[in-house]
């Protein structure tokens, strides 16, 4: 099979796995004609990377022009990524989180989790019909990560937008207007943030953002407002997009496999294995950058110091040198969990488990209420947004058996 290898173009996009296989199977280190930047596209290539911070550390992925960054230094910000720091700052940083997205830390949301996806559902289902993306998989990602850091669920559409913004740049190119307009999304974000942790200081609840403002870093000193917003940031878009994502590529795969939905309502235990398949058959962040610190080599290719090297992830988690069958779902896979759906190692996603766990609930409660799921005739074409780094379906119409309304009159 002939490839024509153009990672920009909308046709490459909808159907990436063509385009992966030719760049495992042929060129493992791509190099995009005309800049400086290599595609790694095999599951040990990938791990070798990540295995070596020091000669790929994570750095700027995205080349902001010079007007976009007048705004950050205007409104006195810094587009910094605490979370993303690397060794031996990162841990420090780590360390004041996780125990928070992991655990014990975790069971803590969890009813607040099944509240908030029981009452959603509560909306539709004496309707028949759900748009499943925008009526569902779009909502409960920020309701929950809104809850968990402690900010109002009233500003909600105010937070989605800024989230939109914020992950303008990973869907395609900007022009420099729309730099400039991104720009000022994150600032005005970063202000709001700003007046919710000052708020927190005075009066702290026992939510993310107020431990955050009682946090040290390394033991040492408080953290300061610049690092406490870039830490909401990161965990607001991974804890809201990503999981829209991976909640519409769920249910997609879930009804298009003949007997898979009902294989899963008959045993709940094996939803956190189809989990696993649906992130690593579908992952939501298609790939993410790394600087190249010093002259490297991976698969035969010397890779320039100044370089950047592109981390695909997705194509990794369809290495058939790693996983049998990597195109079908195996609720018995054996290494399911060792996708890089989150990356791996140190840098893995901190908020991994909370999407794993709002996935799960969606579909237990989904299968609980909505009987006879099914995709709605004639009203889905399957087709994806256009990203480069990122992955989502445009719209997902369900129908199911109505049940009587249970909604207040």
């Amino acid at each position: 099979m002939t490839v024509d290898v153009d990672l920009q173009r909308a046709d490459t996009q909808e159907d990436w796995y063509p385009t992966y296989q030719h760049l495992r199977d042929h060129e493992p280190v791509y190099r995009i004609p005309g800049t400086d930047d290599y595609v790694i596209s095999r599951y040990d290539d990938i791990m070798h990377v990540l295995r070596h911070q020091r000669t790929f550390p994570t750095g700027a992925s995205k080349r902001r022009s010079p007007a976009a960054q007048q705004v950050y230094d205007r409104g006195g910000w810094e587009r910094m990524t605490p979370l993303g720091t690397n060794p031996p700052i990162h841990r420090h940083y780590r360390n004041l989180v996780d125990p928070l997205l992991t655990g014990d830390g975790l069971a803590r949301w969890r009813p607040f989790v099944e509240q908030s996806i029981d009452e959603l559902i509560g909306t539709f289902e004496a309707d028949g019909h759900v748009e499943w993306i925008s009526q569902f998989a779009a909502i409960v990602p920020g309701r929950v990560i809104t809850h968990m850091l402690g900010l109002p669920q009233d500003d909600l559409p105010r937070l989605r937008a800024w989230s939109a913004a914020w992950v303008l740049p990973f869907i395609r190119p900007l022009q420099p207007d729309e730099d400039v307009w991104v720009a000022e999304q994150v600032v005005e974000f970063y202000d709001y943030l700003a007046a919710a942790i000052a708020e927190k200081r005075a009066d702290p609840d026992d939510r993310i953002i107020s431990h955050l403002t009682r946090a040290t870093f390394a033991g040492e000193r408080p953290l300061t407002d610049q690092e406490i917003i870039t830490i909401v940031d990161h965990l607001f878009i991974g804890g809201n997009e990503t999981t829209t994502f991976a909640m519409a590529s769920g249910m997609w795969i879930m009804l298009r496999e003949p007997g898979l939905a009902e294989r899963l309502r008959s045993d709940r235990h094996r939803i956190p294995d189809f989990v696993e398949e649906v992130l690593r058959l579908e992952s939501p962040t298609q790939g993410l950058w790394r600087t190249v610190a010093e002259d490297a080599e991976i698969a035969g290719v010397r890779i320039p110091a100044g370089s950047s090297v592109h981390l695909r992830y997705a194509c990794a988690n369809r290495d058939d040198r790693v996983f049998t069958c990597p195109a079908e779902v195996d609720l018995d896979r054996p290494n399911t969990r060792r996708h890089m759906a989150f990356s791996l190692g140190e840098h893995h996603c901190p908020g991994a488990d909370l999407t794993r766990l709002e996935q799960a609930v969606a579909l237990d409660i989904a299968l609980d209420r909505l009987a006879g799921l099914r995709f709605s005739p004639g009203r889905n074409d399957f087709t994806h947004v256009p990203m480069y780094t990122m992955r989502s379906l445009r719209e997902l119409h369900l129908d199911f058996d109505p049940v009587p309304d249970r909604r207040p009159a």
